[in-house]
């Protein structure tokens, strides 16, 4: 019995031994929860309902603003590293674009006139500076040191939105469109740590970054069985708190150009509650 309980403690730690190394050479790891997820493969858009032009009764282009910080927005920004299951929007947009998957248009204009390579990007966004520094082994003697600072997805903490609203009189519904996203960095200097203020990066063309988006969960405080795709949260359940930052208007000014704080936000709502009034006063009538 003795040598039947050491044989089976031996086979048991041969078996994990060989597991090991097996997980240490490359293979695949082990599971890290109880049932194989199969729903997420494949996913593909939902279809919008379809619009002519002549069915658009009224339409209105805005822009709004997500940011990340917002409790409610912070699943856009976490996990600052991707884990097995989990991404951010940031680091998908930023895979998306290595890959070829996705394509981004720079942001010197919001019309998708511009292409923007991932190479450019990350060329644009990667700063080297040299400086003289004292050298630790001759204490008195100058040395120059090259610092690089590259891109982090860590700094991108808002989210530009393109869209439109409308009425669609054939369905006899008030309905909207996301046209582009645009992702936002806080510049900040980098010895200082003061805030130089925000930069929109490149736009991403809504409608052939949907597949992307359709294949890639986002987090569901609710139900982690039942994730929303990144597609869900912006064009069917607009699963975000946001505030607009321009409609079009003749100057073709933002909302922040002559409006700050608190009266930016309250703008911003007026807007919001115009465009709803709009909506019911026009069935009312």
């Amino acid at each position: 019995m003795k040598k039947l309980v050491v044989l089976s403690i031996v086979l048991f730690a041969l078996f994990a031994a060989e597991r090991v190394q097996a997980q240490a050479i490359g293979m695949e790891p082990p599971p890290d929860r109880f049932y194989i997820r199969e729903n997420h493969i494949g996913r593909v858009p939902r279809e919008f309902a379809w619009v002519r032009e002549s069915d658009i009764f009224m339409s209105h282009r805005l822009w709004r603003m997500i940011d990340f910080r917002q409790p409610f927005n912070q699943f856009f920004y976490f996990p600052v590293t991707p884990t097995r299951d989990r991404i951010s929007f940031m680091s998908m947009v930023m895979q998306g674009l290595e890959s070829g998957q996705l394509r981004a248009f720079s942001a010197i204009t919001d019309d998708f006139t511009v292409p923007l390579t991932f190479e450019e990007f990350i060329a644009q966004h990667t700063l080297t500076e040299t400086r003289p520094v004292e050298d630790l082994d001759n204490p008195g003697q100058m040395i120059m040191r090259t610092d690089v600072t590259e891109f982090s997805t860590a700094d991108v903490m808002m989210l530009r939105v393109k869209e439109y609203w409308f009425i669609d009189r054939q369905r006899g519904v008030r309905d909207n469109r996301i046209i582009g996203l645009a992702p936002v960095m806080r510049r900040v200097h980098v010895e200082s740590g003061e805030f130089m203020g925000n930069q929109t990066l490149f736009w991403l063309q809504y409608d052939e970054s949907r597949p992307v988006l359709a294949n890639t969960d986002s987090f569901n405080r609710h139900n982690s069985a039942a994730r929303l795709s990144y597609d869900d949260v912006f064009a069917i359940q607009r699963f975000f708190h946001s505030f607009i930052t321009k409609i079009d208007n003749p100057q073709d000014r933002e909302l922040d150009r002559f409006l700050s704080g608190r009266q930016l936000l309250e703008e911003s709502r007026r807007i919001e509650i115009e465009l709803l009034n709009l909506e019911e006063d026009l069935w009312v009538w």
